[in-house]
This record gives C-alpha cells, structure tokens and sequence, in this order.
C-alpha cells in the first residue's frame, strides 16, 4: 500500500533517514541529528523505509524519485510493483545530481560511478520484473545495467538466469561463453595502495563458476 501524501516534504531527512540502514545517499550533514531521533523511533528496517517513502512526497523530482525507488526495492518482493513504478519514473529522468559521478580507480579498473548508480536502478528494475514474470523486459533491464557496468560479471549472470528460465540451460552457458570475449575476462595487474602488485580475476572467477554451476 503507497504511503499518503505527507506534506513535510522531506527528502534530505528521507535520505539521511536512509543512511542509518546503511545506504549511501546525498544529504545535509544538519539532517543527520533528526534522522538519528527518527531511526530511534522507528528501529523495524520496514518501518523506516515505509517512513523515508513518505517523506519524499509528493514524488516530484529525481531526488525523492530515487530515494522512493530504492527504499521499495529494500522493501522486497512484496512491493514489487512499485518498485517497477518508481524506478521507471526515476529513469525517465536526468537523474539526480547530487549522487556521485566521477570515475574512479577499484583494484585496477576504471569505474564511473555515475554508470554504477544508473545500473543500480536498472538492475533493482529487472529483479522486480523478474519477479513479475516480465521476463523479456527483466533480461533487457539487466544487460543495460550490464552495459553500464562490462566490468560487473554479476549483471551477466543475473540475464543468464532469466535464459534458463525462457530458453534452457544452453542458451544461457552459449551466453555466458560469449563474455569471455570481453576485456574484463582477462585479469588484471595493478599495484594497491601499498605499491603490493595485485591481481583482480573478479570477473573470470565469477563467470566461470556460473558456467560450471549451469554446466552441472
């Protein structure tokens, strides 16, 4: 059941609210202390995500499209529906800006951090779907958080497993096969903070034990 509109209209204490459940979110430092008297109020995780849903209403910019997005698909499976809802809102968008969007350097790879919050939303998009029986738009949903991310072998995996469930185990290893093609197969060599030499086989590790797992 959607929330009421709830006229405080607050999305920087929805956000910081968001925070104490271990999300990462934009907010003002001064929303902090309120948040944290909120939370003491509020200690049941599904309670504090039904409260930071009603306090972004009315649901009118990308920012409390966002926060309302996210916090349904905290929510689980049973509001599924809206977390499809919002998420397609947020993503009609520009996006809200104060979320970050530089690149930065995670154990040898290049990140863009914009793409990762973007494919986030998708990838929460597809799983809600998934879970609909949407299967067609869920795999679509999921290899375009997976263009967003070609360094993220789980978004791989995550379209893989719709193939078995529409078109069988083949399908999906043929598809998985094929992402060994990409660069992010290869390991990569890096030196860490401490000047260590350090290789990152995240992506080949994680797609190969999807192929073994669907191969037995």
């Amino acid at each position: 059941m959607e929330m009421s509109e709830n006229r405080q209209n607050r999305p920087d204490l929805a956000a910081a609210l968001f925070c104490t459940l271990g999300a990462s979110m934009p907010h003002p430092y001064e929303s902090e202390k309120e948040a944290q008297e909120l939370a003491a109020k509020l200690p049941e995780k599904g309670k504090r995500l039904l409260k930071i849903i009603e306090l972004c209403a009315p649901y009118d910019t990308p920012e409390k499209l966002y926060i309302t997005a996210k916090a349904y698909s905290w929510l689980g499976t049973q509001y599924r529906k809206k977390t499809i809802e919002y998420s397609t809102k947020y993503l009609e968008t520009e996006g809200w800006k104060e979320l970050p969007h530089s690149a930065l350097e995670e154990d040898g790879i290049m990140v863009s951090q914009a793409s990762r919050v973007r494919a986030s939303v998708y990838a929460d998009l597809a799983q809600a779907q998934q879970e609909e029986k949407n299967y067609s738009a869920a795999l679509n949903h999921f290899l375009e958080a997976y263009r967003l991310e070609p360094y993220n072998a789980m978004y791989a995996i995550k379209a893989a497993d719709i193939l078995v469930e529409t078109h069988g185990k083949q399908e999906a290893v043929d598809f998985l096969n094929r992402q060994k093609l990409s660069r992010y197969y290869t390991p990569v060599k890096y030196l860490d903070l401490r000047g260590a030499r350090k290789t990152n086989d995240t992506f080949q590790r994680v797609l190969d034990a999807h192929i073994l797992k669907l191969e037995g």
